[in-house]
């Protein structure tokens, strides 16, 4: 066997132990996460990450999902951070009033602040709160969206029942999260992004909150986001699964 051929097949059996090893889901107990968001330093570092181009293509296929459904009224984001899904929102839906809604005060004011500057003709309105406790009123909105954001809720089926509570009838709720029955080689990539490539980028602020493994582990499986919707006062909803990654779409 020549070197060339010796090479060629070297690689194609370290393909073959990558895949082998890459591909089985992960089976590791939840973990919580606490994303020290009000730091000031943790807040600038989620803000320069979520610029990046990996975050961004997450904006857009959230959007290209969102558009799947007949998105109608007000559209509400749900832990909105520094408000870069409600600017690429505001692109592709013009016509929809927007509000941001987050449990940080930092987030919420960096969210204001930037948004008045890229979007100085678009009124959006900005809240404080949680998912458990909507600062809205019983049946007042239309389109509520939620992105990274579902695994710190502290009771989901508390703040999925807030949902239902606030949604007008036929209102629905768009949510995006990772999942923690990922495949392997999506939680390598993960980790490799924090502890390499954002590393280089905030000087190690993401990897002293493990961010983003640690949401990854604080995420849910598909099977427990079914039981959980089960409990919930949703009748009517769906659940895509991805490769590192969940939808949950429902409608009151």
């Amino acid at each position: 066997m020549s070197p060339y051929e010796l090479l060629g097949l070297t690689s194609f059996l370290a393909l073959i132990l990558a895949v082998a090893l890459g591909f089985p889901r992960l089976k590791t107990p939840r973990k919580l996460s606490l994303e020290g968001i009000e730091d000031p330093k943790a807040a600038a570092a989620y803000d320069r990450i979520s610029r990046t181009p990996q975050f961004g293509l997450i904006r857009r296929g959230f959007v290209n999902e969102m558009k799947k459904h007949s998105v109608q009224g007000t559209i509400t984001d749900i832990g909105c951070g520094p408000g870069y899904l409600l600017q690429l929102i505001a692109e592709e839906f013009p016509d929809k009033p927007l509000i941001g809604v987050d449990i940080s005060e930092e987030m919420v004011k960096r969210a204001r602040a930037k948004f008045s500057v890229l979007n100085a003709n678009r009124k959006v309105e900005f809240r404080q709160g949680s998912a458990e406790h909507l600062p809205f009123a019983d049946g007042t909105q239309d389109f509520i969206v939620s992105t990274l954001s579902l695994h710190h809720w502290h009771n989901p089926q508390l703040a999925f029942n807030e949902i239902y509570r606030v949604l007008k009838p036929g209102g629905q709720f768009l949510i995006f999260d990772l999942r923690r029955d990922a495949r392997r080689f999506f939680f390598w990539l993960v980790w490799f992004a924090q502890n390499v490539v954002f590393r280089a980028m905030d000087g190690g602020v993401m990897r002293r909150i493990n961010e983003p493994t640690g949401s990854l582990l604080a995420s849910y499986t598909v099977a427990e986001l079914e039981e959980m919707m089960s409990q919930t006062r949703f009748g009517d909803y769906k659940i895509k699964g991805k490769t590192g990654w969940s939808y949950v779409w429902g409608k009151r």
